[in-house]
């Protein structure tokens, strides 16, 4: 059994029901849409799509519908538009992009001169010379080939964007009406913004679980907040390396999981995990490396992007992921990690009798821990000290 989950993000590589069952017996745990690509009307077909693997098949497969949230992209492009190094380039909200003026979804009119403005996950790199209302003009520090729907990140500067967008509404109302399994919230700047999407879907009726995404610098600074507020936290490393200095991103992926332990929280490590191979047919060794570590570190589960969203093999991804979990989760660095690692209990009684189960079921040398429990919670507590063997819930 592995512990670890394997989240995969479905797309035009992946969409097809064969796909999809192909990719739930190679290992994966979670179909993840993205809803900042395509239409609702897709995600719903998918939706029952998963569905109708998820009965067909022994493998459970969960679904997780995460919201673009406030998020600047660039226009839609049929070609890339090239950007020269040293050229001055005018950031306006529109539909079309040049060389010379690229349409964003939002403005950025908040930034002022000296502002550093990214695009395409920090890539394609530009300085703000002049702001004149929603016109930014910016000066092109480091160039290249711009594609369309592509990021667009303003690091330390807030936009101020709602939290929930219009298009968020829509896919809210999609995720109420399919009853997917999670939502996941995007550029979370604090625990507020988690309730505030919870009490959006509460409002429609639903009670699903809110992943929270830490993209920004702001949301580490507020990442108690977000841990008390959201069922589940995923590092999103793409936007975060972007946002915050690159280097500091293994050590807040660190933090963030071991906080997220000590709350019993479920966390994600995600993006660019096996990224090479969304064309080559083996990973690096320093990929191989980083999901190893994610795993040793105890993430709850590793995620994949574009690796099977738009990759040339995703089961195969998939595949090699699974073998790399595997493989360190029988090691015995992973045991002492997991020993090791076994939070303290909080001050209820619930807490005090799961940990004391987790340590009596080791000492027993039992092959279940169960727990009665009518909404799940003592499941949860029981599953927070994370025993070395299957947590069972007796409904």
């Amino acid at each position: 059994m592995r512990n670890a989950k394997i989240v995969c993000t479905l797309g035009p590589a992946s969409d097809s029901r064969s796909t999809i069952e192909s990719l739930a017996e190679a290992g994966m745990s979670v179909a993840r849409m993205n809803a900042s690509h395509g239409s609702p009307e897709h995600r719903r077909e998918l939706i029952d799509r998963i569905r109708t693997v998820d009965t067909a098949t022994d493998r459970p497969v969960a679904t997780m519908l995460d919201l673009p949230g406030p998020e600047v992209r660039t226009a839609p492009l049929d070609e890339p538009v090239e950007l020269a190094e040293g050229s001055t380039v005018a950031f306006v909200p529109g539909d079309e992009a040049t060389p010379e003026r690229v349409g964003l979804s939002h403005g950025i009119g908040a930034v002022e001169a000296g502002d550093v403005v990214l695009l395409d996950d920090g890539r394609i790199e530009t300085t703000v010379e002049s702001v004149d209302g929603d016109v930014v003009r910016a000066r092109v520090e480091n160039g290249g080939r711009l594609g369309g729907r592509k990021g667009v990140n303003v690091p330390g500067v807030d936009l101020g964007l709602p939290v929930i967008t219009e298009q968020d509404e829509r896919e809210l109302d999609v995720a109420a009406e399919t009853e997917v399994d999670f939502v996941a919230a995007s550029f979370v700047r604090d625990g507020e913004d988690v309730y505030r999407v919870g009490a959006e879907l509460e409002e429609r009726g639903v009670d699903i679980p809110v992943v929270a995404k830490i993209e920004r610098d702001v949301a580490v600074d507020n990442l108690e907040g977000i841990v008390d507020a959201a069922y589940g936290v995923m590092v999103a490393r793409g936007d975060l390396g972007v946002e915050c200095p690159l280097e500091d991103v293994p050590m807040i992926q660190k933090r963030i999981i071991r906080r997220c332990h000590e709350a019993g929280v479920p966390v994600i490590t995600a993006t660019e995990m096996l990224d090479s191979m969304v064309h080559e047919r083996r990973p690096t060794r320093a990929e191989a490396s980083d999901v190893a570590n994610a795993v040793l570190d105890g993430t709850d589960a590793v995620m994949l992007s574009g690796e099977t969203a738009v990759g040339d093999h995703p089961v195969r991804v998939v595949e090699t992921m699974d073998r790399i979990v595997r493989d360190v989760e029988e090691s015995p660095e992973y045991a002492e990690n997991l020993e090791r690692r076994v939070p303290a209990a909080d001050q209820s009684r619930t807490d005090a009798l799961a940990r004391s189960a987790r340590f009596l079921a080791r000492d027993i040398d039992a092959t279940a821990v169960v727990a009665a429990s009518e909404s799940g919670y003592t499941a949860l507590k029981a599953a927070k000290f994370r025993p070395p063997i299957p947590v069972v819930a007796s409904t």
